[in-house]
């Protein structure tokens, strides 16, 4: 007999789902810092597409990686320093997922509309850093480190591999301390 949960669901499992998307309201490292350059790249975490570009000042960015009118990757575009532009047809989305501007368009009701998700973004210990918070949750909270990656006194190094498993699996096969 399958639970309440589970029929309510169309059969499938909430718990399973909610699970293999990743566990939302952390933190996580998502690149290496020298990966993103001045040039927009896409990347998967989470099971969300995701374009991470540097700012003029440096700052690194990341939005959901869909241009907001025909949802092309905006990672395939153009860094425009606050923004990026979309290739298809050029739309420029700002690093809070605002449309900014529409070429083909004189006052395009889609300027000045936030039609793309943004995710804060730091960078720590040569990683860059995003927030993957759920609805009720998307205001980051701060980003608090171990002293062993921050602290003066010890010395760190990035690894970084990319698995195309879910992340338990990682977790349970690789981070297990009987596998160390």
């Amino acid at each position: 007999m399958t639970s309440p949960t589970i029929e309510a669901a169309g059969g499938a499992d909430p718990i399973r789902a909610y699970l293999d998307r990743g566990i939302k309201n952390y933190w996580y490292p998502v690149a290496p810092s020298w990966q993103v350059g001045n040039a927009p790249i896409g990347i998967t975490r989470l099971g969300e597409q995701i374009v991470l570009w540097r700012d003029q000042d440096g700052q690194v960015h990341a939005l959901e990686d869909r241009c907001p009118h025909r949802g092309a990757r905006l990672s395939l575009g153009w860094n425009l320093g606050n923004r990026v532009a979309c290739w298809y047809h050029g739309i420029e989305v700002d690093g809070g997922g605002t449309v900014q501007n529409v070429p083909a368009v004189s006052a395009c009701p889609l300027e000045g509309q936030k039609c793309v998700k943004s995710y804060p973004a730091q960078e720590h210990a040569g990683a860059v850093f995003l927030w993957f918070g759920d609805e009720a949750h998307k205001e980051a909270a701060p980003l608090q480190l171990p002293e062993e990656l921050v602290g003066e006194e010890y010395a760190s190094f990035l690894c970084m591999s990319n698995w195309k498993c879910n992340y338990q699996y990682a977790i349970d096969n690789v981070m297990d301390p009987m596998h160390g």
